[in-house]
């Protein structure tokens, strides 16, 4: 039983330090860590959303901002730009 409930304590502490989405007002109030830019398999913008976030992560960021969402006109992938920050 204590096993189950220290698995459940470290998902659960592993979801709440994702990175979140902010807006340009609140990211004045942060340390900009880089940019990064996706242009293949982002199929939806819930799908960058999950994408940046993900990688924000593995870099160690806890927030970011999407700066640019290009959909282009055919079925090709979405563009994403965005920025990572502490």
């Amino acid at each position: 039983m204590k096993r189950i409930a220290i698995a459940m304590a470290l998902l659960l502490s592993a979801n709440a330090m994702a990175a979140t989405e902010i807006t340009s007002h609140q990211a004045d109030q942060r340390q900009s860590i880089g940019f990064i830019t996706l242009d293949q398999n982002v199929v939806s913008p819930d799908d960058a959303s999950s994408q940046v976030s993900q990688i924000a992560d593995q870099r160690g960021a806890s927030a970011y901002r999407i700066i640019a969402l290009h959909e282009p006109g055919s079925t090709a992938s979405i563009h994403v730009s965005a920025e990572l920050y502490r």
